[in-house]
């Protein structure tokens, strides 16, 4: 997902929140910020402090990513097939160790690229 804006960055904010079934009060308690500032931040609020933005988006799983570290179909692609052979190899992945070999791929990638 492409984040464009504050109000696009708080509507994801509020939709993660909900699909992990947490009141503004929870998240805002997990991330050290207070339930007003959270409000802020899910209606798009254009100015709020980055320390507490990148607490609150930690807590619900999103992280910012530059354009040309965002996985390509190659890189999922190169990711599957070495999540398939750790298999063969009695090595099961998990969705969070897919994750892990995935960001690895797009690391080499942009590591290749800039050589």
């Amino acid at each position: 997902m492409t984040i464009g804006g504050m109000r696009e960055l708080g509507t994801a904010v509020r939709a993660e929140r909900k699909r992990r079934h947490l009141s503004q009060a929870e998240l805002a308690g997990a991330a050290g910020v207070s339930r007003e500032w959270l409000s802020r931040l899910e209606n798009g609020a254009p100015r709020l402090e980055a320390d507490k933005l990148l607490q609150v988006l930690s807590k619900v799983g999103i992280a910012l990513v530059a354009p040309d570290e965002q996985p390509t179909q190659q890189d999922i692609a190169k990711a599957q097939q070495i999540a398939w052979t750790m298999s063969l190899e009695a090595q099961p992945v998990t969705e969070e160790g897919f994750q892990r070999v995935l960001r690895k791929v797009v690391a080499h990638r942009v590591r290749s690229q800039a050589a």
